[in-house]
């Protein structure tokens, strides 16, 4: 499954570069109005951001999948982004780490700086990960990316995994939700459901009994909004298997708002953290900031749109390919 997304004036030219980029088969999935320009711009531009699926050979999905990411890593923009160690607490060990080997950060080895890595992550939720549960659900703030991650987790399992995956989507009020994680069920063929309401949630977990995982997508919330925080709840207390609840923060989020997301959320009962958008990031510094501030740990990466590579479980080799083996003061 290809997923692309085109920022454009009107839909003629969405679906012009679409049929040229992906061909006659690409299937539209979302789109929503959006404004570009400075930030206090008052006359910012209109344009629409439209996103189009095409649907790949399902005997070539795995290999293309495989030499895809072979060959650019996790992701091309890893060359962009640089571990900035701007945490006192991991500047503090760096330092302390740099005069037992008698080496300045800049002149430490590849192997020196993956073990400092080790170090830095030993006393952290590194290392608490756990598998997914029958039932897994992405909760997080508006606009980070959930149904997005969701399917790359639903494509994951299905297609390296062999898992039998199931969706269900809360989020009946972003405009073009539903048809988007739809059309992601439609080209994995795998169970697709809508819960209108707390009451339906039961019934739509039973139909699905026969899954091996089960993905459930909620809506896009402020932290500060506490009646759609208890609306969300309301519906986890429906999951009557054992279920896991994953906190989906953007890595542009400011740290202030990081701070309000990782305090509010706690009503949520979240189990692990997923981070996305770090291909839009401009270095690692929340990353480090979240493994110090919170008692969670981080699960998963998300480093772009294309489903399913861009996404990848937390590990030292996942930490140390993103930031290329650099530690900068």
């Amino acid at each position: 499954m290809i997923i692309k997304k085109y920022i454009v004036k009107d839909m003629k030219e969405a679906f012009v570069r679409a049929r040229y980029e992906l061909g006659s088969e690409a299937i539209l999935v979302d789109q929503r109005n959006i404004k570009q320009g400075a930030k206090l711009n008052p006359f910012k531009k209109k344009y629409i951001e439209v996103t189009f699926a095409l649907e790949e050979d399902k005997n070539q999905v795995k290999t293309a999948s495989k030499a895809k990411s072979d060959e650019k890593g996790f992701s091309n923009s890893k060359k962009e982004i640089k571990l900035n160690m701007d945490c006192e607490i991991a500047k503090d060990k760096l330092m302390h780490f740099c005069s037992l080997h008698d080496k300045k950060p800049e002149d430490l080895s590849l192997e020196e700086k993956r073990q400092f890595l080790e170090i830095l992550l030993k006393d952290t939720t590194f290392n608490q990960k756990k598998d997914l549960s029958k039932i897994n659900i992405l909760v997080g703030p508006t606009g980070v990316g959930k149904t997005t991650t969701i399917a790359k987790i639903a494509a994951r399992e299905v297609l390296a995994n062999k898992n039998k995956v199931g969706l269900i989507t809360i989020d009946t009020y972003r405009i073009g939700a539903v048809e988007q994680l739809r059309t992601y069920a439609r080209i994995l063929n795998i169970p697709f459901e809508v819960a209108n309401d707390v009451y339906e949630m039961e019934g739509k977990l039973k139909s699905m009994t026969d899954c091996d995982i089960i993905l459930i997508d909620t809506l896009g919330m402020s932290p500060n909004d506490d009646k759609k925080l208890s609306e969300v709840s309301k519906f986890i207390d429906k999951c009557y298997l054992d279920y896991k609840t994953f906190l989906v923060i953007s890595m542009t989020t400011d740290k202030k708002a990081i701070d309000n997301i990782l305090e509010r959320y706690i009503l949520l009962n979240y189990d692990s953290i997923i981070l996305t958008k770090i291909d839009e990031a401009l270095d690692l510094s929340n990353l480090w900031y979240i493994l110090n501030k919170s008692s969670k740990p981080i699960q998963y990466l998300c480093n772009g749109q294309d489903v399913p590579n861009d996404i990848k479980e937390v590990n030292i080799d996942t930490i140390f390919e993103l930031c290329e083996g650099d530690l900068i003061l």
